[in-house]
């Protein structure tokens, strides 16, 4: 029998290849098997979604140290992670974006600024995600890793920050008078979740860790608004619809 994967014979009876690792009695894809294969995605207890995301909420440096020592079988890649968060994020923004927040409050000129934003929302987090790489990299240099290791923690750490922004989006469906409150909490947490993240990351509970992390999230942030400004400027010095 060959394998359906790799077409390396296999001899014997086995569940798995034995040289690439895929399971040996592979059906035709039909929508019965779409729904399991999905299903593992997410709950698969070796390397699924919901598992990454329980982990990375308490350790999330160790996963992504995890992932980049090898253990690329027990954790869902990072890059697909984000893509997958970030999806899930800008659609539940695009569709709630008017029952969650309340433009009313807020005020004109600054309107247009965040539908701007919202609207394209999974570019600057795309955009986002190798900036934070970069400066942890570049603050870490000569830590024993490289800049797409740091970019392999980004990833994990933004796309699970897009889990957290989603949360707080279908908490202001609800309480929608709450948004200052639990923006501000969100912040807090997000920026203590991150500082955790590099320290565990990096094996290190030095004080000038910490303010080199705190550091990179402030110049991130920096950034991140500059490059929201400037193409906003662009959008509006053209005149052009993007929304």
């Amino acid at each position: 029998m060959k394998c359906k994967n790799c077409s390396k014979q296999i001899t014997g009876d086995y569940q798995y290849c034995p040289h690439c690792g895929q399971k040996t009695d592979i059906e035709r894809l039909n929508f019965q098997q779409l729904l399991r294969d999905l299903w593992m995605a997410f709950s698969n207890t070796d390397r699924g979604i919901l598992l990454l995301v329980k982990q990375l909420v308490y350790r999330p440096g160790r996963v992504a140290r995890a992932y980049i020592s090898g253990q690329r079988k027990t954790y869902f890649n990072p890059f697909s992670f984000l893509v997958i968060m970030v999806a899930v994020a800008l659609f539940f923004i695009l569709k709630f974006e008017d029952t969650a927040i309340n433009y009313s409050k807020i005020e004109t000129n600054e309107i247009e600024l965040l539908r701007f934003s919202f609207r394209h929302f999974n570019v600057f987090i795309l955009l986002n995600c190798p900036i934070y790489g970069f400066l942890i990299w570049l603050f870490f240099i000569g830590q024993g890793t490289n800049f797409v290791e740091n970019l392999a923690l980004s990833a994990y750490l933004s796309g699970q920050t897009m889990l957290y922004y989603t949360i707080t989006i279908i908490i202001f469906i609800f309480f929608p008078s709450s948004m200052k409150i639990l923006g501000l909490i969100l912040g807090l947490f997000i920026s203590f979740w991150y500082v955790l993240a590099v320290l565990q990351f990096y094996q290190t509970r030095s004080v000038w860790s910490i303010i080199k992390t705190v550091l990179v999230i402030l110049i991130t942030q920096f950034i991140s608004q500059g490059i929201i400004m400037f193409t906003f400027s662009i959008y509006k010095k053209i005149d052009v619809n993007f929304l």
